[in-house]
């Protein structure tokens, strides 16, 4: 046999050797790009039917993680302590989707979450703008997010509404103040 039978032969099994690219995304899903939900696919293997389920409840997640970026009254640690709460009560509703396997991973990825590994070093620069809005959008959008608890409202808000309530920079107006004031003693009453 000749060099170029075997040049010819190597080019059809050059392919295969080739690295392999990524799945078609699944049709249904929304347009645009889903990182979170592509970085679980290709670590838990997530099928389809499975990132049909689980885009909403990231979408969801966002609607909430969104404003609390933008809320200037927290303090990073603050911020950061919300946040956790916030990606831990959405990785339980992931959770209910998954298979047994799936669901170890997921559980390693909570506890490793949970003990603060998994921390963006560079968190995105969100456009901050103070003022009472910011608050009550933040505060629509916990009451709004199915994945936490009554509890986790409760306390989040509390937070909230505390952090507003202290924040000399958004110069409240005494109404303003009354208010904060009176959620928060609803908020602290209701919690006994």
């Amino acid at each position: 046999m000749n060099k170029t039978y075997f040049a010819f032969a190597a080019l059809l099994f050059v392919p295969a050797a080739l690295p392999q690219t990524a799945p078609p995304p699944c049709a249904g899903l929304p347009p645009g790009r889903h990182a979170l939900l592509e970085r679980m696919t290709a670590q838990f293997g997530l099928t389809c039917e499975q990132e049909l389920k689980i885009e909403p409840l990231l979408h969801d997640e966002e609607s909430v993680t969104k404003p609390l970026l933008k809320f200037t009254s927290f303090s990073r640690e603050q911020q950061q302590e919300v946040m956790l709460t916030i990606k831990l009560a959405a990785r339980r509703q992931v959770r209910q989707f998954l298979t047994a396997e799936q669901q170890k991973g997921m559980d390693s990825e909570v506890e490793s979450v949970s003990k603060g590994g998994g921390k963006k070093k560079d968190a995105k620069q969100v456009e901050t703008v103070p003022g009472l809005g910011v608050e009550e959008d933040l505060s629509a959008a916990i009451m709004k997010y199915a994945a936490l608890t009554p509890e986790e409202k409760k306390a989040m808000l509390l937070k909230v509404k505390t952090a507003a309530r202290k924040d000399a920079a958004l110069q409240l107006t005494a109404e303003q103040q009354a208010k904060l004031d009176a959620d928060i003693r609803n908020l602290q009453s209701s919690a006994r």
